[in-house]
């Protein structure tokens, strides 16, 4: 399990490699990440306190899948799992950031679907400038003059941009015509100086082509301060096993991944794979949960449940079930 010291050398690893430099760029950067690096540990000493006086743990970390609607029709996206369109409540939405910041809860990552599409999404989260967002995205609604002036206002939003490496993967995958609307939105949010990332399925059928770089590196690392590299979970209406990487792959992408972490000044992930993450499964309900589009509390977004929901009862009540089922 985690300690402090490792918590610690982690967090400070993000902090040099993705918020410093950022936040160095400018000086109107540096005065909202003080801002912003006041309000939130303002917030975590608060959870810290009350932490020690509850008989169960609160998250560290929301996921909340605001909608499973999406403009892209990716099959290995788990969202697709739904029949119909998701959406949750704004009101529910409001209440769950509200009463999480009640428990000095301030790490949320917003997904969906494309959470984009949720009405007024940025408009909402601007009214909770003590948290941090991380916003899963596809990118294609990014780039609009609103939508990157509002990140431009609002360092506690971090959108994080999904696409599979390179111009053909991302294509076959995503769409024709998707990887240049990516590249686009890369391009806008480094013009505003935002704070973003990139995140990149890994698969079987590009986990080769990642690792030659002549390819992927054209563009990489998209001008982002944070990457993920998530390897291929089946799940979806067409879950495809076949896309899942071998051990022989997977070893191999591995080491070439510790040799690109050394070598680039963007703090990357590899998921599975890096340490600060190997307690995941042990966390799942207790240092994070993931709230799905219909409001329900689950322990994991790939194990589906549908005992607890927020509309219903307060977020504690749900935090306490939850916890006393696992």
């Amino acid at each position: 399990m985690h300690t402090s010291s490792s918590r610690s050398k982690y967090n400070l690893r993000i902090f040099r490699k993705a918020f410093l430099p950022w936040a160095l760029s400018s000086p109107r950067n540096l005065w909202m990440a003080w801002n912003l690096f006041r309000k939130v540990r303002k917030k975590y000493k608060f959870n810290t306190q009350l932490q020690g006086h509850l008989e169960y743990p609160i998250p560290h970390s929301f996921v909340l899948s605001l909608t499973s609607d999406c403009n892209l029709t990716c099959d290995h996206c788990y969202a697709r799992v739904y029949e119909e369109t998701k959406v949750l409540p704004r009101k529910v939405f409001e209440d769950i950031l509200n009463q999480a910041s009640m428990l000095g809860c301030f790490f949320f990552v917003l997904t969906g679907g494309e959470p984009m599409l949720y009405p007024d999404l940025l408009d909402i989260l601007s009214l909770h400038n003590d948290s941090l967002f991380i916003l899963i995205t596809n990118g294609t609604m990014v780039s609009d003059n609103d939508a990157t002036e509002k990140l431009f206002r609002s360092p506690h939003i971090i959108p994080v941009v999904s696409l599979e490496g390179g111009f053909e993967d991302t294509g076959k995958r995503r769409g024709v015509g998707t990887y240049n609307r990516v590249i686009s939105a890369f391009d806008s949010l480094q013009a505003n100086k935002v704070l973003y990332g990139f995140s990149i399925t890994v698969t079987s059928e590009n986990v080769e082509r990642l690792q030659k770089e002549d390819v992927f590196k054209e563009k990489y690392p998209y001008g982002a301060r944070l990457g993920c590299f998530i390897e291929y979970i089946p799940t979806g209406r067409k879950p495809d096993p076949g896309l899942s990487l071998s051990s022989t792959q997977r070893s191999s992408f591995r080491q070439w991944f510790l040799q690109l972490k050394e070598r680039v000044n963007t703090y990357l992930i590899h998921f599975p794979g890096d340490e600060e993450l190997m307690d995941c499964c042990r966390e799942a309900g207790k240092g994070f949960v993931h709230i799905n589009p219909e409001g329900y509390l689950e322990s994991c977004a790939l194990l589906p449940s549908s005992k607890y929901n927020i509309s219903e009862t307060t977020l504690e009540t749900c935090l306490k079930r939850l916890y006393r089922d696992n």
